[in-house]
């Protein structure tokens, strides 16, 4: 069992390697988050500040010394990928069809839109999504926007980017050795590193920028590691993802189907594989959408 698992972890990584296939979820992204230097600011103390390091600081800007100055933005890796977003939603139709209508309407009068799903109890439902924001401001106009409109039922969605154990596609790869802890080997490839925790499998494989250290490719097995902090069956994902965007059916090891969980926010999507016992957490697969 467990040579069809490394099996099955090397196919996923090799596949991390290519062309990943993805499809959008929604238009107005959350903007990058970044810090402007103020008086008494140094890289040393922003860096402690966010959770960094110097290296990790400046590489990131493309700094080639340790001068900043007053005024200056620096952009702040993993920082944006953990702070709330506000998705703009509305309406919940059973038919795909109604929900396009309405957001062709919506271009109509120049609105953005994009029809999103949600699957509860095994049945999908179909909503018009508006945009997500980093700002709550900007959200509340666009709800009102959408009201005026013709969308009456319009709401505020607050959630996160979508995340395995506290790791953000954006995050540092320091910052994933502090939440999963320092492995016992490591293998690399091209720019995907395989972390072991014990002698049967990679717990972790992470795809991420030699330069600067950002993840933008994570898969997580929790067979092969110790954390209390992952759900590892299907009751605790919902009850730490919700329901998902969609679900599918997946041939797996010896012949077996395996169901998966998708999760699409802000340019993220998250794909949770169960056994084929329907239930048990396989593996967390987060990579950026194109």
């Amino acid at each position: 069992m467990k040579k069809i698992k490394r099996f099955m972890q090397l196919g996923l990584s090799l596949l991390l390697i290519g062309s990943l296939l993805f499809f959008a979820n929604g238009t107005g992204f959350a903007d990058d988050h970044s810090v402007i230097v103020k008086k008494g600011d140094t890289l040393y103390s922003l860096s402690k500040k966010h959770n960094l390091t110097v290296e990790e600081l400046k590489s990131f800007n493309g700094l080639e010394n340790n001068t900043i100055y007053i005024g200056q933005k620096l952009l702040l890796p993993g920082l944006k990928e953990s702070e709330p977003m506000y998705a703009v939603v509305g309406g919940s139709f059973s038919n795909k069809e109604n929900a396009s209508k309405q957001i062709a309407v919506l271009k109509k009068k120049g609105i953005n839109a994009t029809v999103i799903t949600k699957v509860i109890n095994d049945k999908t439902y179909y909503r018009v999504q508006a945009g997500v924001f980093s700002k709550k401001g900007n959200a509340e106009k666009q709800k009102e926007l959408l009201r005026k409109n013709g969308i009456k039922d319009a709401y505020i969605v607050t959630n996160k980017n979508l995340q395995v154990n506290g790791v953000y596609n954006g995050s540092t790869y320091s910052q994933l050795l502090q939440q999963f802890g320092k492995p016992v080997k490591t293998e690399d490839q091209l720019n995907i590193r395989s972390l072991y925790y014990d002698d049967d499998g990679a717990g972790v494989t992470v795809k991420f920028n030699m330069e600067n250290g950002s993840v933008f490719g994570l898969q997580v097995y929790p067979e092969f590691l110790k954390l209390s902090s992952l759900p590892k069956d299907k009751s605790q994902v919902i009850n730490v993802y919700g329901y998902p965007n969609a679900v599918k059916n997946t041939s797996c090891y010896e012949s077996a189907t395996c169901e998966q969980f998708i999760y699409q926010f802000n340019k993220n999507k998250l794909i949770i594989q169960f056994d084929r016992d329907g239930k048990t957490v396989q593996y967390f697969d987060l990579s950026k959408m194109q």
